[in-house]
């Protein structure tokens, strides 16, 4: 019933739009992106006697897009399912999952000048390398954001600015400190020909606990430059994050990144990187927390596609990466990328008390195809493996168990069919 509703409501906005538009347009679209998983490590460490599970998720989305001169509204509908785990079902058959359908986006845009733009809404974030604000597509339900956005463009400068509130319900103020109860940015870009720099003011804050009102703030701020060429690229940025309040803990810390890439051969490119993550050290006696945190940053597409370290290690982080592309042709390439990790800062051995391990964590090889077989459909498929280490095992916590060799490959089909109609009153 409340699938009904929700796509009910969905429709009549729309409808509505339809009704009130003179030489507007409205397209509509939609997502369909099945993927079969092989997980033999996916993740965290398998255990020798574990099995290896086979599955398939698909994520289906329906989307529709509003546009006049003026205004626009976007309103997309996804369902995200495991194939096969209905909850709704009869020994004469399957009828579906009650839970799946959710709201993905719905936002409404106004333009009061050419250059200046509002909006407001569930909507999607993305910015420079995606290092601490992203939408993070390998995850089914990607990361959204509940804000009001305002937007000035002219010329080569960008500023945006985005505010957020949340509320767990109307009447309890009470909020669950894992989630951000306010998350605003103020976003600055300038683009050259060849180079553009921009930076990033964040403030966070979370309540202490679900059962205070108390919140704590943090800044985390950053920069970017990125040059590109013709045959190359270059990207850099740096971040510093602290506590802006004496309420709650401590915090100063930083991020480092550098990656390099160049066209080689015709249909060949290359790229050396390093990213650093802060990490707080198990032999000081500092009180301060340094530990990185990447807030909704990409996790999938930098630190290996195993996601071995979507949550950062207490220790931080230290990515040393090598990337090679190869395009078959104009629709196909192949990527093949290797990363070698390592704690930014000490640890003690969990099985001797004295001692301290290898910084060490250990490599991970990802391959990836990726083909554009038609207009609007994309396969893409992967294979990745890790080489693991002694230090990997205490910060999985499966330093004592029998492991097997940590692999995983996926079979993923992306289809966007879309359509824009013209609308005369």
């Amino acid at each position: 019933m409340i699938q009904l509703k929700t796509i009910l409501s969905s429709a009549m906005f729309l409808f509505a739009l339809a009704a009130t538009a003179q030489d507007d347009k409205l397209q509509i679209s939609a997502e369909l992106r099945p993927r079969i998983i092989v997980d033999g490590g996916y993740a965290a460490p398998k255990a020798k006697e574990d099995e290896t599970p086979v599955y398939t998720t698909q994520r289906t989305r329906l989307n529709a897009l509003f546009a006049s001169e003026k205004f626009e509204s976007y309103v997309s509908l996804q369902d995200v399912r495991l194939w096969g785990a209905d909850n709704n079902y009869k020994s004469s058959g399957v009828y579906g999952n009650t839970e799946s359908l959710s709201l993905n986006q719905a936002w409404t845009k106004f333009e009061f000048k050419k250059d200046l733009s509002i909006k407001i809404g569930r909507q999607l974030f993305a910015y420079d390398d995606q290092r601490v604000i992203s939408s993070r597509n390998w995850n089914d339900y990607q990361v959204t954001y509940d804000a009001l956005l305002f937007e000035y463009k002219k010329e080569k400068h960008l500023f945006n600015l985005g505010l957020t509130y949340n509320a767990q319900s109307k009447n309890d103020m009470f909020y669950p400190e894992q989630k951000f109860k306010t998350f605003d940015f103020l976003y600055y870009k300038h683009q050259l020909d060849k180079l553009s720099f921009s930076g990033i003011a964040i403030i966070t804050g979370n309540t202490i606990s679900d059962t205070t009102q108390q919140v704590y703030y943090r800044g985390t701020y950053g920069a970017n430059i990125i040059y590109k060429h013709q045959l190359s690229n270059i990207r850099t940025s740096l971040y510093y994050q602290h506590n802006l309040t004496e309420i709650g803990e401590r915090t100063s810390a930083y991020c480092f990144s550098l990656f390099g890439e160049y066209e080689f051969l015709k249909h060949l490119n290359i790229g050396l990187g390093i990213d650093y993550l802060s990490g707080n050290d198990e032999t000081s006696e500092e009180i301060t927390n340094t530990q990185f945190d990447l807030l909704y940053g990409r996790r999938h597409s930098w630190y290996g596609y195993m996601d071995y370290f979507s949550t950062t290690p207490e220790q931080g982080l230290q990515d040393c990466m090598l990337k090679i592309r190869y395009n078959f042709f104009q629709k196909m390439s192949l990527n093949i990328d290797w990363h070698y990790f390592l704690l930014s800062a000490d640890r003690y051995d969990v099985t001797n008390a004295s001692a301290l391990v290898s910084r060490q964590l250990g490599q991970e090889i990802d391959l990836k195809l990726n083909w554009d077989f038609y207009s609007g459909a994309t396969f893409e498929c992967g294979y990745s493996f890790y080489n693991l280490t002694e230090t990997l095992k205490q910060v999985k916590n499966v330093n004592n168990e029998n492991l097997r060799f940590p692999q995983f490959c996926y079979l993923m089909i992306t289809i966007k069919p879309s359509a824009w109609i013209n609308i005369k009153a």
